[in-house]
């Protein structure tokens, strides 16, 4: 498996390519599995893969066979792409680049569009009812709206990759409704009116009235923490009352919303003391988390590493309020964020750099029964988390 690996991997040396056109010649080349079978693309900036994993494991408590695609992975590649909760084996992989690796070659496709037609041929093969994709950038020219789904959801927008959606809010939320299609049913989460401007205009040229939902105050049925679950969570409850050709009671619904683990979220680790994990890695994330931190009793640590391109600036000012210490670190994976350089946009809080990331993980011990910490910023913690706390991503 490591030889196949390595390959798909070199693949990102390509870079991202956007475009829609070597995705379709992949399908292509495959058959066309993406036609198999009914599909929900979601868009968005924050909160994509949890209203997909909420949206897939009420299908799955209604007995339906739900494929579900998502990205990036925390510790194997095989977490991307799930069906009922179960990780792709290995083996599926190897048959596909097996099968496909001369037409991969001679389209020149990059990582994330192989990885795109891996899920589709692989939820074919395995005769899924019906599939939840995630967009990995974006959406007008993301190798997820090749799949052509049939219903689009859209969770929150807010900056994040400016250096490729563009520099202010109206440019991305444009990017993002452009995988918006006229055959499509579309379900949002409620924006500002500037953002609902630029998706009412773009999907009245196609033709199409996008239903905007009101986050539910009164009722929590999922476990995820934080707030801002509710309104993922309103997300797709109101996305399962719009599929057709699906049977599914309020039963169901609320089963499967309370039966839902989403890893990395605020996710809950240890409890002696209090360790969360989550990849908030933007400034409306980090927001979230610091609603979230502000809720909690007792000391409060944050342990932090970021990737270069990543923006926390407007949300500087809410960490240091909420918590008392920060311990900075790196990824060590490509374009980390130095730490010396994050360390300096903390000019108000007891702050310690720590170069070794797992050393900087393993800091939590040191601290008291009561105290709680957080570690954030990056996917690219996985890994290390999994590691130290014993814990599986593979299988939710």
């Amino acid at each position: 498996m490591k030889n196949y690996l390595n390959y798909l991997f070199s693949l990102e040396s390509k870079g991202i390519k956007l475009g829609l056109e070597r995705t379709e010649k992949l399908f292509h080349f495959c058959q066309n599995p993406q036609k198999n079978f009914p599909s929900i693309q979601v868009i968005g900036t924050n909160g994509k893969g949890s209203t997909s994993a909420m949206i897939a494991n009420i299908l799955k408590t209604a007995n339906y066979k739900v494929g579900l695609y998502t990205s990036p992975h925390l510790t194997k590649i095989n977490e991307r792409i799930r069906i009922n909760g179960i990780a792709i084996q290995d083996d599926d992989i190897i048959e596909f680049i097996t099968q496909y690796k001369d037409c991969i070659n001679t389209l020149n496709v990059s990582f994330f569009e192989v990885i795109t037609a891996i899920a589709v041929w692989y939820f074919s093969k395995n005769n899924i009812d019906i599939a939840i994709l995630e967009t990995g950038l974006g959406g007008r020219l993301d190798s997820v709206t090749a799949c052509d789904s049939n219903t689009l959801v859209c969770t929150s927008i807010s900056k994040d990759h400016q250096h490729i959606l563009g520099d202010t809010i109206e440019k991305i939320a444009y990017e993002k409704i452009c995988a918006l299609k006229s055959n499509m049913t579309c379900i949002s989460t409620n924006h500002h009116q500037s953002i609902k401007t630029i998706f009412d205009d773009y999907a009245a040229s196609m033709g199409v009235q996008i239903h905007y939902v009101n986050k539910n105050q009164k009722t929590k049925h999922i476990r995820l923490n934080g707030r801002h679950q509710l309104e993922n969570e309103s997300l797709a409850i109101q996305t399962i009352k719009s599929l057709n050709n699906f049977n599914i009671t309020k039963t169901q619904i609320k089963d499967g919303l309370s039966a839902v683990l989403w890893p990395a979220r605020i996710q809950k680790i240890d409890n002696h003391p209090n360790v969360y994990f989550d990849v908030a890695h933007n400034s409306a994330s980090f927001l979230s988390l610091c609603n979230f931190a502000n809720s909690l009793d007792g000391p409060k640590i944050l342990i932090l590493a970021l990737q270069k391109n990543k923006n926390i600036n407007d949300v500087i000012n809410n960490i240091e309020d909420i918590f008392d210490k920060i311990i900075i670190t790196q990824t060590n994976v490509r374009n980390y964020y130095p730490p010396a350089e994050l360390s300096a946009l903390f000019t108000k809080i007891n702050k310690k750099i720590i170069l070794n990331p797992q050393k900087a993980i393993q800091s939590y011990k040191s601290f008291s029964l009561n105290t709680n910490i957080i570690i954030a910023g990056s996917h690219y913690l996985g890994p290390l988390i999994s590691r130290e706390f014993k814990i599986s991503f593979d299988n939710i």
